[in-house]
């Protein structure tokens, strides 16, 4: 028997090739042992240590929503990347967020619903029950995205506002911290690392982007951030007001029209590389210029600009 143990023990995995950069000046190597040694209780209440510890919050020992959307960028990552590492993709950040929107979920939208769903899914209820913390199971065996778990102040309710709004904040966090330094052309950009799972061929960054595939509630989520961030100068609500002030029909393009819109939002003339608006009030920029670089393709030769964009979104949206 000690020897059919041996046998089936796993060597530990190397050091992964990802760096454990903070922003917060956290040391991430004992996290890193306990999750190598598969030690999952004692790697999820560190976890939360350190989140704690990132938000200043560890006198008070919990965290609000805003706190969450405060998280330094660069720590999540690296938390998120280590839970994913070392668990073989079955626990961690990632996982979560992949399940809360398997369910039906939106990230960053909390329901009772779809909580209870994820609930069942990641085995934290039984038979319609929430589980006590100390019913988990921490081992690997546990069902995907099981853990980590103490990242909402234990397995109840208040969990799911931890889940959604923490799989909101890694998803978007590069977005949002440009749009909240103002960086707008660096946030445009950013966009398309958020919609590369709409490519024709997701295993390439410079595949052909899909734009009409773009669910709605991505194109809702990037719009209300532009919203929020540029005190609604900037969005594809914004936009579209000027399609239609400009008499721009989506299901018939004429170009006099096109063109009027692209005058009226200041795309006319703009180069790609530009980072002239990088930085400035929001009211120098002409209203309704971002977002613009959803329309970048790799597959567009020569200007390597879909120009026509806007009008190719799903309908249904609410854009038009």
């Amino acid at each position: 028997m000690i020897l059919q143990s041996c046998l089936l023990e796993q060597p530990p995995k190397p050091d992964p090739l990802f760096q454990l950069t903070s922003t917060a000046n956290i040391d991430y190597k004992p996290l890193q042992a306990l999750l190598r040694e598969h030690q999952w209780k004692a790697a999820d209440r560190a976890t939360f240590q350190i989140l704690l510890k990132i938000s200043q919050r560890e006198a008070e020992g919990w965290l609000s929503q805003s706190d969450v959307e405060k998280l330094a960028c660069e720590d999540l990552h690296t938390l998120a990347q280590l839970w994913n590492y070392y668990s073989d993709s079955r626990f961690g950040f990632i996982q979560q967020q992949k399940i809360w929107e398997s369910v039906g979920g939106i990230v960053g939208n909390y329901t009772p619903e779809i909580a209870e769903k994820f609930g069942d899914r990641v085995g934290w209820r039984r038979q319609g029950q929430w589980k006590t913390y100390e019913q988990l199971k921490f081992s690997k065996s546990a069902p995907e995205g099981h853990l980590p778990a103490t990242t909402g102040n234990g397995v109840s309710g208040g969990v799911w506002n931890g889940v959604a709004s923490i799989t909101h904040r890694l998803k978007y966090c590069h977005f949002v911290d440009a749009l909240a330094s103002q960086q707008w052309v660096t946030a445009d950009w950013k966009i398309l690392d958020l919609l590369d799972p709409y490519r024709a061929d997701t295993r390439s960054a410079t595949a052909s982007l899909l734009i009409a595939d773009i669910p709605c509630s991505e194109l809702q989520e990037i719009d209300r951030l532009w919203l929020k961030y540029s005190n609604k100068r900037f969005g594809l609500s914004v936009q579209t007001a000027f399609l239609k002030t400009t008499g721009n029909d989506p299901k018939e393009l004429n170009w006099e029209h096109y063109a009027d819109f692209e005058r009226a939002v200041g795309w006319s003339g703009v180069h790609h590389q530009e980072d002239d608006y990088n930085g400035v009030d929001p009211q120098t920029i002409p209203r309704g210029h971002f977002p613009y670089r959803i329309g970048y393709s790799y597959e567009t030769f020569g200007s390597g600009f879909h120009r026509t964009w806007r009008l190719d979104l799903n309908p249904n949206c609410g854009f038009y």
